[in-house]
């Protein structure tokens, strides 16, 4: 399986590096998985040592095809406001909403799921705003929008075959100037049976190759305070507003199974793909009786009660 993932890795790095830049050989480490000293990036990237599983890892200042300016990660947000405002907005904004009202946050409905759009939602002078966001999880301004992930779904997305990690935050990196991606929880080496090297290298692409900040958060609460965090530097300190960007690729088939599954009750994506791979259709997900939904991972009694519930009624 190690294997199996480093040489996963390698494709992805080498057909996904966003913008002009050619993706380097260190998310690769010439087809058999990063090494030690590629997954550095040259002291740009995650350590060697593992015993740092659990530090934040930030990006090398780098430059960002959105914006077309020398653009730095998250970690230089306390730079001098004088070039604040030079970044270029990016192409196909959809919304804008000033913060006259307080700070605001823009959720993707998707994130319901967890309790970090709730928790955000009870803040005194922040306001969120659910919308469907074509990429990114979370818009904090018209330049930063966060891709949230988990340790487990970190790793997932490393193979999945359909729609890699790499396309994702491609596009976010396209759509936004200051792309932020938090992985959330412990024990990301922990994550399945891959070689931690490989883990270490897609960490050095995401920071070198696509300018994508890469922050690391305890849980959801920790998520939350983050969020809220940069939010209001970017609103109050910076006096930014925020906007929406981005449109997103064509779905495979498989993606739009997936959503039509999810938006069942609002499962979300993980149990949806459960839910696929047990039943093998989206018909036969919807057919089945709930005994037989309460076999999938994932999916216990009140859980399988909505679903039934939802597309066994009538429309009212």
């Amino acid at each position: 399986m190690a294997g199996e993932g480093q040489s996963d890795l390698a494709a992805f790095a080498g057909d996904d590096a966003a913008g002009d830049e050619e993706a380097t050989s260190d998310a690769a480490g010439d087809g058999d998985g990063p090494t030690d000293s590629d997954a550095t990036a040259d002291g740009d990237g995650a350590t060697d040592d593992e015993s740092g599983d659990d530090s934040r890892v930030g990006s090398e200042p780098s430059q960002n095809d959105a914006d077309g300016s020398g653009v730095t990660g998250l970690t230089d947000f306390a730079a001098e406001a004088s070039g604040a405002d030079e970044t270029a907005e990016p192409d196909g904004v959809v919304a804008t909403a000033g913060v006259d009202d307080g700070i605001e946050v823009v959720v993707d409905q998707r994130e319901l799921d967890s309790s970090i759009a709730k928790t955000l939602s009870t803040r005194d002078g922040l306001l969120t705003r659910l919308e469907t966001l074509a990429v990114g999880d979370y818009v904090l301004s018209d330049r930063v929008a966060v891709e949230r992930k988990s340790a487990a779904d970190f790793v997932d997305s490393m193979l999945d075959a359909d729609r890699s990690m790499f396309e994702q935050v491609g596009e976010l990196s396209r759509a936004y100037a200051r792309p932020v991606l938090v992985v959330e929880g412990a024990d990301l080496y922990g994550q399945r049976d891959i070689d931690p090297n490989a883990i270490r290298g897609a960490l050095a692409s995401l920071a070198v190759d696509f300018g994508i900040s890469v922050l690391r958060t305890d849980g959801e609460t920790d998520t939350t305070e983050l969020l809220a965090t940069i939010a209001r530097r970017e609103q109050e300190t910076r006096d930014r507003e925020v906007s929406v960007h981005g449109e997103k690729t064509t779905k495979t088939r498989a993606e739009q199974q997936e959503y039509v599954v999810s938006a069942i009750a609002d499962i979300g994506p993980v149990t949806a793909r459960a839910l696929l791979e047990h039943f093998g259709t989206v018909e036969a997900v919807m057919t089945a009786p709930e005994d037989d939904l309460r076999e999938v991972d994932g999916v216990g009694p009140v859980t399988a009660e909505r679903i039934r519930e939802v597309v066994g009624s009538e429309y009212a």
